[in-house]
């Protein structure tokens, strides 16, 4: 039930905090995310497939639009921590960590949930992508 809680209180605390301010161009371009949104009967195919580039770059840009929020466009941190100078293998076991609902910290309930989605080759995939960013 605590847990529940959580989901309740997030998006009041997001509404609260990011309802009628201005931002600077910073942090409108971290949370900033490209996106393509085609309409039925729209021929757009041809643009997402332009954007889309590999399968597996798209997939694992999927996995980590997830992350972004908290974590940075580029892995520099916000919300929850950076993942700048960190190694896969650290990112790897945390996400473990987080899938098995393991305590990590003040904000684990808020990983449980995007942990548990995650796939074994999911979870290598993406921390390796993540010290590339």
């Amino acid at each position: 039930m605590k847990n529940k809680r959580y989901l309740l209180i997030l998006p009041l605390c997001a509404l609260f905090l990011f309802n009628g301010k201005k931002y600077d161009e910073s942090v409108i371009e971290r949370i900033h995310l490209n996106v393509n949104i085609c309409i039925e009967g729209q021929d757009c195919g041809a643009v997402l497939a332009e954007s889309a580039g590999s399968d597996t770059d798209s997939k694992l840009t999927k996995l980590y639009a997830g992350c972004i929020a908290c974590h940075g466009a580029k892995g520099e941190g916000g919300i929850g921590p950076s993942f700048k100078g960190r190694k896969s293998d650290y990112i790897s076991s945390a996400l473990v960590q987080y899938k098995n609902k393991e305590e990590r910290g003040a904000q684990s309930a808020l990983m449980y949930a995007q942990a548990a989605a995650l796939s074994d080759k999911d979870i290598k995939d993406l921390s390796e992508y993540i010290i590339t960013l």
